[in-house]
């Protein structure tokens, strides 16, 4: 397969076509974008101008009332009984609204017929026909009255008017009269907008028109049925009728919104209606042509369309030259594409390409995906020189292809990551038997001694997958679950492990801001003295609670940060705490008890460990043997004199020293020997009921014979049952730790329980 499968180069004809296709398409989307933006910007532009008539109407509503509350305002102060409604009081009162800018006329009809306008004062014979039809239309109503009136006035305009009766005590003496001419209305800043786009008009519930734009030309001057006057433009359809007819009754529902009409010359016309709240039958109503749409867009599609234009010429020369340099360098980007620089092998691009052939070629063959490199191999690169080293890295990929078939490769990713897809067959481990053994032989000729070994991640490949990538990422999330202590460093990759990946990764992502924010907790478990029933000391245990109330357990999260170091940092907040708690204790006058706090492997290789516990104690000024550190036997197995001495110098800061899980797995005599140990806790698994044997109790006695003879105190670990509190004590045990007398227990609870 690896002969028959190389890069194709592809014919310049080829190369050419697609870039015409391409061409092409960008031609037609180029034209189905100028339609979707036309078709948008008319949709858009269509509930613009809706939404600006709405503001528009609610503004001249908001006018009206405004006038209406001056007009409120002046009757109230005419009817004020603080002062007589003579002449001169009326004429004054009058002169201090009058000057409202919206107002056109202000005026007081008295209840016997009297009209004061302009600091004049009529009578209603003389002031005109017009008066006495308003002062009959005022009589019809009890209160508030807000209308049109029906006739022009001197501006030769409609006007609104507002009438508020004035009352003097409980008796009505006259009416208060506003109006606001229609002549201006629609040249306010709020209708620039619509008057620029299309015309506005205010009609009655019947359609008689009552006001205009200035420029409005849909409807000619003299004609005054708007919904005629709109149809007669109109291309007489039924659905034409409809809305049109629809609109007129949305007026009588103080309805808002907007119909399309199609005109003679096929054209749409949308109008806008609303109506008015502050004067009862009224509507106000917009409309334009759809050919001031098309006024506004144009230069917005030809900016679009010449945009497209000078893409596609980009594009076309950019094809151009691609097809122009490709011949010259087809081979140098191939080789640059597909091969490894440095074994002269294949690189991860061909990988790819290959491995989808090739399970796509054998659909039935079981292939799996390995993601390997070299352990240690800096310590080759220091040692040996790059040059060498280059040789092995190129070695691992010769040897593979001598020794697997041409369906299988194996590249080269990266530094000394190598990435393979080989048939899983019944012979495939001892092939790679042969494999690891032909490189190590290679290395050896070569003057290199270091054992070469691999850290491999498999991926078992399922029929019918297709994403390499994923492929990889799985063999490599495997790959690094391996530490390098392993004696076969192979892992296959499983959902357990990326589940397991991803828990470490919470943990490691809030650890940090978990001790900030004090998220892990101190629990103090008593130990108890069971020849005279008293408490006689506690270990001090971590507990993260975080911030909701959620519990991550020891358990899960105490290896993660033994991995990556962080578990000194926590050491040494616990001792503090630890520390911070007896100090508490001491300054208030309470009992105080020893405390023991763990000590980890980590943290003991820490060159400024013994300086950092002295400074901590004497900061708190902890009396002597209060704190007991717990130390497991397993620190010793690697720098057994080193840890002997740190042993021997925390000695000297005054603090007990105790062997925990003594027992356990790696328990040496020796230790208790050469280590100033002052307790050793014995494991639980001596003494628990399910594996109590007459065996594992002569040991736990002579242990504790050893011990006493040492001068060493004994702690049991595990106690649970009065059984085992009897059975101990036979045998000489004083001090005890387990669930029998408390479960850990938080610091504050402990300290309320046992140090009052």
């Amino acid at each position: 397969m690896r002969e028959r499968y190389s890069h194709k180069k592809q014919p310049m004809a080829k190369v050419l076509a697609a870039g015409l296709v391409i061409l092409g398409f960008s031609l037609g989307v180029c034209f189905w974008f100028v339609s979707i933006l036309e078709k948008t910007y008319g949709e858009e532009m269509a509930w613009e101008f809706q939404d600006r008539h709405i503001i528009a109407g609610e503004m001249l509503d908001n006018t009206i009332k405004d006038v209406t509350e001056v007009v409120e305002a002046t009757a109230r102060a005419m009817g004020n009984e603080n002062y007589e409604c003579n002449n001169a009081r009326i004429v004054n009162v009058l002169r201090g609204y009058e000057d409202f800018e919206k107002l056109s006329t202000l005026s007081y009809i008295t209840e016997d017929g009297w009209i004061y306008y302009l600091g004049l004062r009529y009578s209603m014979e003389s002031a005109g026909p017009q008066w006495e039809g308003l002062w009959e239309e005022l009589h019809s109503h009890e209160g508030n009255y807000v209308g049109i009136s029906q006739s022009e006035y001197e501006d030769g305009a409609k006007h609104v008017l507002i009438a508020v009766p004035v009352m003097y005590g409980e008796s009505r003496i006259g009416y208060v009269v506003g109006t606001m001419s229609l002549y201006e209305v629609f040249d306010g800043m709020a209708f620039n907008y619509l008057n620029q786009m299309g015309e506005c008009y205010l009609t009655d519930y019947q359609g008689d028109i009552l006001s205009r734009s200035t420029d409005a030309v849909i409807i000619e001057k003299g004609h005054t049925d708007f919904k005629m006057s709109i149809l007669s433009h109109m291309n007489g359809g039924e659905e034409n009728e409809s809305a049109m007819q629809q609109m007129m009754e949305q007026f009588a529902k103080a309805g808002s919104g907007f119909i399309t009409l199609t005109t003679q010359s096929n054209e749409s016309m949308q109008i806008s209606y609303y109506t008015m709240q502050s004067v009862e039958g009224v509507a106000f109503i917009s409309c334009y042509n759809d050919n001031l749409i098309d006024d506004k867009i144009q230069p917005l599609i030809f900016r679009s369309v010449a945009s497209c234009i000078l893409i596609i010429t980009l594009m076309v020369a950019i094809i151009v030259y691609v097809w122009a340099t490709a011949k010259k360098s087809n081979l140098t980007i191939e080789k640059l594409a597909y091969e490894d620089s440095v074994t002269k092998g294949k690189n991860i691009n061909y990988f790819k390409e290959f491995a989808m052939a090739t399970l796509g070629f054998y659909k039935e063959t079981p292939f799996v995906i390995y993601r390997f490199d070299i352990a240690n191999f800096r310590y080759i690169n220091e040692a040996y020189g790059h040059t060498k080293a280059d040789e092995v890295l190129a070695s691992c990929i010769r040897n593979f292809d001598e020794i697997f078939s041409d369906k299988e490769l194996c590249v080269r990713m990266n530094a000394d990551q190598f990435l393979a897809i080989i048939e899983n067959d019944n012979t495939v481990d001892t092939r790679l038997k042969q494999y690891k053994a032909k490189v190590n032989e290679d290395a050896r000729s070569r003057g290199i001694k270091y054992p070469i070994r691999f850290k491999t991640g498999i991926y078992q490949v399922k029929k019918h997958e297709k994403d390499i990538d994923i492929m990889i990422d799985h063999a490599n999330v495997a790959r690094k679950t391996l530490v390098g202590d392993e004696k076969e460093m192979v892992a296959v990759y499983s959902e357990q492990i990326v589940t397991d990946m991803r828990k470490v990764d919470r943990i490691e992502s809030d650890m940090q801001r978990a001790l900030a924010t004090g998220e892990f907790r101190v629990y103090l478990q008593p130990k108890w003295d069971i020849f005279q029933n008293r408490i006689a000391g506690a270990e001090a245990l971590v507990r993260w609670i975080k911030n909701d109330g959620s519990i991550v357990l020891p358990g899960e999260f105490i290896p993660v940060f033994e991995n990556n170091g962080f578990i000194e940092k926590l050491d040494f907040y616990m001792l503090e705490m630890a520390c911070r708690h007896i100090r508490e204790l001491l300054d208030e006058g309470r009992p105080i008890y020893p405390v023991s706090v763990n000590q980890s492997r980590v943290l003991l290789h820490n060159p400024d460990y013994v300086a950092t516990i002295k400074k901590i104690i004497s900061s708190y000024k902890i009396p002597e043997n209060y704190i007991e550190l717990e130390i497991t036997e397993t620190v010793f197995l690697d720098e057994r004199d080193k840890m002997i001495e740190t042993m021997k110098q925390l000695k000297s800061c005054g603090v007990t020293l105790a062997m925990d899980d003594f027992g356990s797995g790696y328990s040496s005599l020796n230790m208790l020997k050469d280590v100033p140990f002052d307790v050793i806790k014995i494991d639980r698994g001596f003494f628990s009921e399910s594996v109590t044997s007459q065996k594992s109790l002569v040991v736990l006695h002579k242990i504790m014979e050893m011990a006493e003879g040492l001068g060493i105190s004994v702690v049991c670990e595990g106690v649970e049952s009065v059984e085992q509190i009897k059975l101990l004590q036979a045998m000489g045990c004083r001090v005890v730790q387990g669930f029998y007398y408390s479960k850990p227990i938080p610091r504050e609870v402990y300290e309320d329980t046992y140090c009052r």
